[in-house]
């Protein structure tokens, strides 16, 4: 897709600090300055510093509600999602539930065909749960939780949900660091991230007829996926929670997880965020979007090594399918392309086919987003025989989903989500309609929005690169929202081609400065375009890694630049 289309975002480089400097010590403190980092616990974050997240809105009456219903031996109903947040939740609580050797519950997760939020089978049943828990979902379920609370249960939800004014569910116990009057310092938590402090609160009121499960790496593991997987800022009680997740990963403390990572090929890897959200998550979410949720929820949880064993092969089988299908269909997205943003100047993209999966269709319109640069994007599953159309949405930084689908809510049966990502269902014969009513909302945001801002730490002279700046910018991890890998200059750099390599040969192996190995991930075409006769002078956008292969540090090449503003 050429660069220049009317409805792609712009592309503009800038460099967030114009010192250059002399040493590993002034590129860290660098690094900090840019993400605004003045505490040192940053760096060297503890458990016991999720003290200080303890305090969310109504956390000491659902942790209270849990007890009570425990001590009356009543029936749990656990409700959660078909994404990794949402299944990774139900195994959190599941887990601490087994560890107390408490047996009456029951976990539903609804499939795609289900939906978004609480399945109706979860209502109606008989005899009716004491206690139902919902995780990342129920903020909004009006009438589901309604119907839950006449059959007699209470219901405690723990959610992440944004809240919309005048549709909040009347939840016994509703923990949202979103909601109104939330004390939280910090509301960017995922519901398995929720669920683990929910825990930590009802372990303390447990008296002495029960047990206390020691909230160990196994809970940490399960809690960190989850909120890499979820796309929330890593930072404050994110970043702790995912810091100690990783080490307790490392250790192999969940045996469904070992096996995971051994069919991704990272058995004798040291686990990053991005493994997790590369590798490992788009696995758990393979279930939930071509099968049933349940199958993930069963690996999580699983004990014995062979039955995990056959689980983690499930789902890596599921997720070559997911990946096929995702090929087909953006084949087909990038022939629609051209025709949809046919119209000069439209700045958002709305798509649809009947022949995809719903389960699919989140991880399409991040593709077209990332790949294409466009945004906002909405992809659709047309269900011609319900006259349906279920949608994804993710948008751009600075403009708000939720605000932009509240615009087009007449429009709509159902949606929710984020600033930056929100489901939706609507008739088919309102699509229409609704494109248009979705672009016209866009054409009162600020131009500047659609300008995709590629912000570069630093210049970097590659002169610096050892294993001593990659030992020191490991302290930074993990990364992720909030917290990006950094991103370096260097600027009119002499590149030679070295080889080409992969199943297609789209991949490249580059020598900068005759001296510095770098690698560029299906770079082979910008590459050959941008050296023709095998070398020449060019600005790098590059960030860093570490060669298994031959044992030391490179470059990893994100975009060749001429004069500061060629792009890939």
């Amino acid at each position: 897709m050429p660069v220049n289309d009317p409805a792609c975002r712009q592309r503009r480089w800038t460099v967030l600090d114009d010192a250059k400097p002399r040493s590993i010590t002034e590129v860290v403190d660098i690094l900090l300055r840019n993400r605004r980092v003045e505490n040192v616990s940053f760096l060297h974050s503890d458990l016991n510093d999720l003290q200080a997240h303890l305090g969310l809105l109504n956390l000491d009456q659902a942790a209270r509600c849990l007890v009570d219903r425990l001590n009356r031996h009543d029936r749990l109903l656990l409700i959660g999602d078909y994404d990794c947040d949402g299944i990774s939740a139900a195994a959190l609580m599941s887990l601490f539930l087994r560890d107390l050797g408490y047996t009456e519950f029951e976990v539903i997760l609804p499939t795609r065909a289900e939906g978004y939020g609480i399945p109706a089978r979860a209502l109606g049943r008989a005899p009716a749960p004491g206690l139902a828990i919902v995780m990342d979902c129920g903020t909004s379920e009006v009438e589901a939780i309604a119907a839950l609370r006449a059959a007699g249960a209470e219901v405690i939800v723990l959610d992440h949900h944004e809240v919309r004014a005048g549709a909040t569910a009347a939840a016994t116990a509703l923990v949202n660091p979103k909601q109104p009057g939330c004390p939280a310092p910090f509301r960017e938590l995922c519901s398995a991230g929720l669920v683990l402090l929910f825990l930590i609160r009802a372990r303390r009121h447990l008296d002495q007829r029960w047990p206390r499960p020691k909230l160990d790496g196994r809970y940490l593991a399960l809690a960190a996926l989850a909120t890499v997987a979820d796309m929330v800022p890593l930072l404050e009680a994110n970043r702790i929670i995912v810091q100690a997740g990783l080490r307790a990963l490392n250790q192999g403390r969940l045996p469904g997880l070992e096996q995971l990572r051994s069919g991704a090929g990272l058995a004798r890897t040291a686990l990053k965020s991005s493994h997790l959200a590369f590798q490992l998550a788009p696995r758990i979410n393979a279930a939930g979007r071509l099968a049933d949720p349940l199958q993930a929820y069963d690996l999580l949880l699983a004990v014995d090594a062979g039955y995990a064993a056959l689980l983690a092969n499930e789902l890596d089988q599921l997720n070559r399918r997911r990946q096929r299908l995702e090929q087909e269909a953006l084949a087909t997205i990038r022939q629609q392309l051209p025709a949809a943003a046919a119209g000069l100047g439209q700045r958002t993209l709305v798509l649809g086919d009947a022949a995809w999966d719903p389960g699919l269709i989140g991880i399409l319109a991040s593709r077209v987003r990332r790949e294409f640069h466009y945004g906002p994007v909405i992809v659709c599953a047309y269900d011609e025989s319900a006259g349906v159309a279920r949608g994804s949405a993710r948008g751009i930084p600075g403009f708000d989903l939720q605000q932009a689908l509240g615009a087009c809510d007449g429009l709509m049966t159902r949606w929710g989500g984020h600033r930056m990502a929100a489901g939706l269902t609507l008739p088919l014969a309102n699509v229409a309609a609704f494109r248009e009513a979705f672009e016209a909302y866009s054409r009162g945001c600020e131009p500047a929005l659609w300008v995709r801002e590629e912000r570069i730490d630093l210049e970097l002279d590659p002169g610096l690169i050892s294993s001593g700046l990659l030992d020191a910018l490991a302290a930074l991890e993990p990364h992720g929202m909030g917290n990006p890998a950094p991103l370096f200059l260097a600027r009119n750099r002499t590149v030679a081609v070295q080889r080409t390599f992969g199943r297609q040969g789209t991949h490249v192996n580059l020598l900068v400065d005759g001296t510095v190995p770098a690698v560029f991930w299906n770079g082979a075409e910008p590459a050959r375009n941008f050296l023709d006769g095998g070398h020449a002078s060019a600005d790098l956008v590059y960030d860093l890694d570490w060669d298994n292969y031959r044992q030391r540090p490179r470059m990893r090449i994100q975009a060749l630049l001429a004069d500061g503003r060629r792009g890939r």
